[in-house]
């Protein structure tokens, strides 16, 4: 009865995902372009995650863009990377800032709601921060000496808001 109500939650919490990347001027591999990525098993690709030839990425159009969604559980950080081809070695070179952190090389993504919508980042360029035209802003805040955290959460007011500085809203 356990594992029923177990998949019965997971499966009420599943969030529509799309991952997606821009492969400009990049030779496309015969074999295509993947993602590997710790939720492959969750997501129905394959029987183990980080498996670069399970999970196959489709061409938009005529577009450079590759994407495919997936249904994930809400409220989980995710990582992943990009891939030209079937081969761990053709995973793309994550840069520094797009990087989860430390001696971790993998891009991550946060799925942070349960809408009836689909998350989607945009489509980063392969080996690239943003997607084409655009910038990365990542914040990082060292919170150790900060005492008593609110149960609200961490937030930060900006410029660029659509409702300028408010704190609620990031």
């Amino acid at each position: 009865a356990s594992i029923f109500i177990l998949i019965l939650s997971t499966s009420l919490q599943a969030k529509k995902v799309k991952f997606a990347v821009d492969m400009g001027t990049y030779t496309i591999s015969p074999n295509g372009i993947h993602i590997i990525g710790d939720f492959q098993v969750m997501a129905g690709f394959g029987t183990i995650d980080w498996d670069p030839s399970t999970t196959p990425l489709t061409q938009e159009g005529n577009s450079t863009i590759y994407s495919v969604v997936v249904n994930l559980p809400a409220f989980n950080k995710y990582e992943f990377k990009f891939v030209n081809g079937i081969q761990t070695y053709e995973t793309e070179f994550v840069p520094d800032e797009s990087r989860v952190g430390g001696f971790n090389d993998n891009r991550w993504l946060f799925v942070d709601s349960l809408a009836n919508d689909t998350t989607y980042a945009g489509a980063v360029i392969f080996g690239a921060n943003a997607p084409a035209g655009k910038t990365l802003v990542r914040y990082k805040v060292d919170l150790s000496n900060a005492g008593n955290l609110s149960n609200n959460g961490i937030h930060v007011g900006t410029s660029y808001q659509l409702t300028a500085f408010d704190p609620t809203k990031i």
